[in-house]
């Protein structure tokens, strides 16, 4: 997740346009954690 963010956010500083991809595994979805890897994600990819 960090190594992503630092990415967008260098990308971003550099004036890119950036569509960042996020998603769980399939064991996170069978384990009903969607929403808490998702939620991780996105929280990591904002200032």
């Amino acid at each position: 997740d960090d190594l992503v963010a630092d990415k967008v956010a260098h990308a971003l500083e550099c004036g890119l346009k950036v569509i960042a991809c996020i998603g769980e595994t399939l064991e996170e979805r069978e384990a009903g954690k969607t929403e808490e890897v998702v939620f991780r994600q996105t929280k990591a990819l904002l200032p």
